[in-house]
């Protein structure tokens, strides 16, 4: 697919931490969805050719082990993995662009680490309590932590099913009728960030899920004072437009941007359009613009 150098680093409660770099310049940090790798985030690195990516696996996810205690698995948790990683990479200032899940952990490390993060770039998320704007619906909200408690005690059997199913043509096809991604979705890359589901420990994952919406840092948007970018999808059913839309009315001075047609998927859906929000992004923060970048 494209190179990275795979690294790792023990975080401070000794949680090994898988990460990926990639690139030289200007630090831009990628933040995952959950259960996505740096695949995901392939046309982005191909944009970022003059600048310094780091992404990093969360804990208990792919190349990243689990922590010895399992609670210790917030946002919060994954916030201080990534200023472990920073550090041993030797990074102050960053600019930082998340998908999904990695919003909020974004948004949490402007809350703990503001003065160091020079930019935010949001890609189809929120700024926390997910289940509470999952397909629009607090009905499915109150039912999907149910849904977590079921998955956790039969973690064994989900991990069973993914192993057949995960990364197939049938389910993309499926996800294809459903709604759940847009017909101009990468395949190829899908097929790889799907496929991964299959090294996914079900229990650390409802885990994982669970603690999104724990976590809420709506008071942070309102005193957000660096160049913003939100991208949304009018077909997104897990982080719906009008999340964004809020975040947009409460964060000064942000660009919001709606793809007609995308879902959740975005990132590998609507490459051209995400490349072209991140140059205007990186336009706008002092230092790391580059040649060449949409005006």
């Amino acid at each position: 697919m494209f190179s990275v150098d795979q690294r790792s680093v023990v975080a401070r409660d000794g949680t090994r931490l898988g990460y990926q770099v990639r690139g030289d310049g200007p630090v831009v940090v990628l933040a995952n969805g959950l259960g996505g790798t740096y695949v995901a985030f392939k046309y982005l690195y191909e944009a970022l050719a003059s600048y310094k990516v780091i992404c990093w696996d969360y804990r208990g996810l792919y190349t990243s082990g689990p922590p010895d205690d399992p609670k210790a698995n917030t946002i919060a948790h994954q916030v201080s993995d990534l200023i472990d990683i920073l550090a041993a990479e030797h990074v102050d200032n960053f600019v930082i662009a998340g998908w999904s899940m990695g919003v909020q952990v974004a948004l949490e490390t402007i809350r703990l680490h503001r003065e160091r993060v020079k930019g935010l770039f949001i890609i189809n998320g929120t700024y926390g309590k997910t289940f509470r704007t999952v397909m629009g619906s607090r009905i499915i909200g109150r039912v999907i932590p149910t849904l977590l408690r079921l998955i956790k005690a039969q973690a064994g059997l989900a991990g069973r099913a993914t192993k057949i199913v995960a990364g197939s043509d049938a389910l993309i096809t499926a996800m294809k009728r459903f709604g759940l991604v847009s017909p101009t979705i990468d395949m190829d890359v899908f097929r790889i960030v799907a496929g991964g589901f299959q090294q996914i420990d079900w229990a650390i994952y409802s885990d994982l899920l669970a603690r999104l919406d724990e976590h809420d840092a709506e008071e942070v948007l309102a005193t957000i004072d660096i160049p913003v970018a939100i991208v949304t999808a009018s077909g997104d059913l897990m982080t719906p437009p009008a999340t964004a839309e809020h975040m947009h009315r409460l964060i000064r001075g942000s660009r919001l941007v709606m793809i007609q047609g995308g879902t959740h998927y975005t990132p590998v859906e609507a490459p051209r359009i995400i490349v072209e929000e991140l140059d205007r992004w990186l336009s706008r923060i002092a230092g790391w613009q580059r040649e060449g970048a949409a005006a």
